[in-house]
């Protein structure tokens, strides 16, 4: 009968093997998932129709927004979209970079309180 199944596939080791030097060679551009992933027709790379009704509605209380009472699901998504697009923007490095420099500054001001004891 056939070979033993051993999970091993030498084309797709083979291609694993290419991608891996030519990301190495800079041959191969890095991946960027912002770029690569569809946006929805607000614009969006969240699906808000995925969202339960109920997180549709905790986040218009949240945010306060205006609609009337037992709006549908469809329209409560429009006016959700519509609020989320109009929240800033925020760039992966600068967050990074403030929490970073916030981390360090608490962790100074506790490092004196606790030599002063």
């Amino acid at each position: 009968e056939g070979a033993p199944c051993t999970g091993f596939d030498p084309k797709m080791e083979r291609a694993r093997r290419s991608n891996r030097v030519a990301r190495i060679n800079g041959k191969r551009k890095p991946y960027h998932y912002d770029s690569d992933r569809k946006k929805n027709r607000h614009g969006l790379l969240i699906d808000l129709n995925r969202w339960e009704m109920s997180s549709l509605k905790r986040y218009r209380a949240h945010f306060k927004l205006e609609t009337r009472p037992n709006i549908p699901k469809r329209e409560l998504i429009e006016v959700v979209a519509r609020h989320f697009e109009k929240m800033p923007k925020m760039r992966d490095p600068e967050v990074i970079s403030q929490f970073l420099f916030a981390t360090r500054k608490y962790l100074e001001g506790t490092s004196d309180s606790n030599e002063m004891e």
